[in-house]
């Protein structure tokens, strides 16, 4: 039992965590279910990434929860403590900052005052010895999270990732977030050669950190493509339709990218060919790559 001035002390605390209960993610909730059923069809393709899967279950925690689904919630924070563990053996502690953040907040809200306590004093330790009152991994997670948001955040994602890159500049899920984040944070209409060079650079070298990564390559061809180097986006085009696809994340800017740069028939043509390939994927992705055909089945007469 806790007396009403640690009660009170406890709120304070609480609000200076940092997780996603303090990044003002709020939103309307048709906003927060529709990135919820995003995320659970990231959780449930075979290809989620070991490097961020910890923030996948951290912030499909908070949409659960701010959606009323608390037990959906908890379960997700011990994926989450699961993944963090396997995949950050050597920087652990730091990596469940945000997750002790949202566990506090997370049992506060159900009125267990004292293991909302508990977690915050486990924050208060994990942070005593670091010179940063936020540290580059949790400005990482901070910065993942808001780019999942519309153009909205995305200026303040970016500030989250160039500051955790300070820390941590070698890092390959960084440097790519960065990329991504940096070239949807402007309006096409308002991009200036020198803001596209700078784009594309950011493109190549989160190309060449994870060349692997589809989402990317297709940034990369697409960017190329609007600054002349036309002859080059095909190239690199060719290469990645060769590629197994175990996702489809950018798949429809590829698609987009053959009908406006090559032919509106090869445009149908790759996005029946791979609809064939994979006809029971359930991906939100792969549902819009339906939608992009039909779009361009349409427009074609």
């Amino acid at each position: 039992f806790l007396t009403r001035m640690a009660q009170n002390s406890l709120k304070i605390r609480l609000q200076g965590l940092e997780c996603h209960f303090t990044w003002k993610l709020d939103y309307n909730r048709s906003k927060l279910q529709s990135l919820r059923e995003s995320m659970i069809d990231i959780c449930n393709s075979e290809v989620v990434q070991c490097s961020w899967t910890g923030y996948l279950y951290n912030f499909l925690a908070y949409l659960h929860h701010a959606l009323g689904s608390t037990e959906d919630a908890l379960q997700c924070l011990k994926r989450a403590e699961e993944a963090i563990r396997q995949s950050s053996p050597n920087d652990v502690e730091l990596s469940l900052v945000v997750h002790y953040g949202n566990l506090a907040w997370v049992h506060y809200h159900q009125g267990e005052l004292t293991e909302s306590q508990t977690y915050v004093e486990k924050v208060g330790r994990l942070l005593r010895d670091n010179p940063s009152p936020c540290p580059g991994v949790v400005w990482g997670e901070r910065a993942w999270t808001l780019n999942k948001f519309d153009v909205s955040k995305k200026a303040a994602a970016l500030y989250c990732f160039r500051m955790a890159l300070k820390e941590d500049p070698e890092n390959k899920v960084l440097r790519c977030g960065y990329a991504m984040a940096f070239n949807k944070s402007v309006e096409n209409k308002d991009i200036t050669p020198k803001l596209r060079s700078e784009m594309l650079k950011q493109l190549r070298i989160a190309k060449e950190l994870n060349p692997e990564d589809l989402y990317i390559s297709v940034m990369y061809l697409q960017r190329l493509a609007e600054s002349g180097q036309v002859e080059e986006a095909h190239k690199l085009a060719k290469e990645v339709i060769e590629k197994p696809l175990d996702s489809f994340g950018g798949f429809g800017i590829l698609l987009y990218f053959f009908r406006d740069y090559v032919s509106h028939d090869s445009s149908i043509d790759l996005a029946r060919r791979t609809l064939e390939r994979h006809p029971n994927s359930q991906e939100t992705e792969y549902i819009s790559i339906k939608k992009v055909c039909t779009q361009l089945h349409d427009h074609q007469y």
